[in-house]
């Protein structure tokens, strides 16, 4: 999106932005071409604003033929690669009188450039951007809808909502496990909804209004303000910068805001102007009146709610389990273990090695110990240690545990040297059948040999003495 797909073709494509009377012609000649194509097909509701537009972004799904569609094919492909976008590439520029197209490998957006409208004011020359996007499912398609809706109110409501332990992002709502995000924040999503009306009632906003183009910009940001979630800081102050955790923080706004915004959020300050306007001009002024000071909502409670709307209770507090308790192994075994058998130089490596090996085996494995199950390996019903416990067995048992991994270790080494003088005396045995094998078959050779001489001599001094009988009861005279 944003009209500079083109920036660098060969040969080059003018594409000037569009003023509204253009876009809106582009928009529409473009919609009627290819609802004949797409069951599902529009453009999500534009910023407010606007003079003047790079591009015109459609959205499509369920295609009518397959001709039309990059991600199912004969041979079963289920995503776009440029093979499987290519033929869908050239279908829409046939139809949409393109004079070229762009796609990218796994991408299924194509970027076509189609002749600016000849009976509009513009250069001969003249090209708009159209880009469609195809989603794969009618659900995808309305999510996409929803959340690319008014340009960059999804930037100002992601930046309100994520405090609270929610993300929007292109697939759904995510609540985030604030103990795990910190350390992994790809493990710490649980995927609330994709379904808009779902996520509206949850952020408390009101759905006529949001499909309804704003008016204006201000009227757009306060409608970002009913959001249950949205208030500002009474006094600023300086801070970390990036999510919230513990106690959640009002918008600040400013020069001090921007700060405490995350790495993509001041990215997008200086790169997108509406959300510039919302955190350098809109919050300042909100702080100025005096609006908004109030938190209406918690992180606590917004998790609790989203537990009873979708059901994700038990997903939840499953993942923050096996999530401690794999922190908590690793610290067990890390810290705990190894961390509790001396090193210096005064203990061999070997013998240090061998310590941590077995008790890791006898606290972590259930290995018995002396004949026993150590208590140090007995768990709770979520399979957590007891670290005192196993701090205590460490402490008294790891010289022994270092002697029984020697031990264990030259019971192994003999067992191996055993295993391997087995198979050198099996290879020996075998080797010495074979040179037997080899030399008896050179004497069955040379039997079959010598065999074979002697038939050929006789044969032939049967032959010679039969010639010579021939020879002279040719010349013998008759009686």
């Amino acid at each position: 999106m944003g009209g500079s797909a083109f920036l660098k073709h060969s040969p080059t494509i003018n594409i000037p932005r569009m003023p509204p009377v253009v876009f809106e012609v582009v928009l529409q000649s473009t919609l009627n071409v290819l609802r004949k194509h797409y069951g599902h097909c529009a453009s999500s509701i534009e910023a407010p604003g606007k003079t003047t537009f790079g591009d015109v972004d459609i959205l499509v799904a369920s295609p009518y033929e397959m001709s039309f569609n990059p991600f199912r094919e004969a041979s079963g492909v289920t995503s776009p690669t440029k093979g499987s976008l290519t033929p869908v590439a050239e279908n829409l520029k046939a139809v949409l009188q393109a004079t070229t197209y762009i796609i990218q490998p796994g991408n299924p957006t194509v970027n076509l450039a189609i002749p600016w409208p000849k009976d509009l004011d513009g250069d001969e020359e003249y090209h708009t951007q159209i880009d469609v996007h195809h989603l794969d499912t009618k659900a995808q398609w309305e999510w996409e809808m929803f959340h690319s809706a008014h340009g960059d109110l999804w930037n100002i409501l992601g930046s309100t909502i994520r405090p609270f332990g929610l993300t929007a992002n292109d697939i759904g709502l995510y609540l985030r496990i604030e103990d795990i995000e910190q350390l992994d924040r790809k493990k710490s999503m649980i995927f609330l909804t994709s379904v808009p009306s779902e996520v509206l009632k949850l952020l408390a906003l009101d759905e006529d209004v949001y499909w309804k183009e704003f008016g204006s910009q201000e009227e757009m940001f306060q409608f970002a303000t009913s959001c249950r979630m949205f208030w500002v800081k009474e006094n600023s102050s300086e801070g970390a910068e990036g999510d919230v955790f513990g106690e959640i923080e009002g918008q600040e706004g400013g020069e001090k805001g921007k700060k405490k915004l995350k790495h993509n959020d001041r990215q997008r300050v200086r790169k997108r102007p509406i959300f510039q306007a919302w955190i350098e001009e809109f919050i300042p002024r909100l702080r100025k009146e005096g609006g908004h000071v109030e938190a209406k909502s918690t992180r606590d409670k917004i998790r609790a709610e989203a537990f009873e709307m979708f059901n994700v209770g038990e997903e939840y507090q499953r993942r923050l389990t096996e999530w401690k308790l794999a922190r908590h192994r690793d610290e067990l075994w890390r810290d705990i273990i190894k961390g509790g058998v001396p090193d210096n130089d005064e203990i061999d490596v070997m013998f240090r090695s061998a310590a941590t090996r077995m008790l890791k085996a006898f606290i972590m494995e259930g290995e018995d110990f002396d004949g026993t199950i150590s208590p140090a390996s007995k768990t709770d019903k979520d399979g957590f240690h007891d670290i005192a416990a196993v701090k205590a067995f460490v402490e008294a048992n790891w010289e022994k545990a270092g002697k029984i991994g020697m031990a264990r270790k030259t019971i192994k080494s003999q067992a191996s040297m055993a295993v391997k003088e087995e198979k050198r005396k099996k290879r020996k045995a075998a080797k010495k059948q074979e040179i037997a094998k080899n030399l008896r078959d050179a004497e069955e050779r040379e039997k079959e040999n010598t065999v074979e001489m002697k038939v050929k001599i006789i044969v032939k001094e049967t032959a010679v003495a039969k010639d010579g009988q021939d020879e002279t009861a040719m010349f013998s005279t008759p009686a």
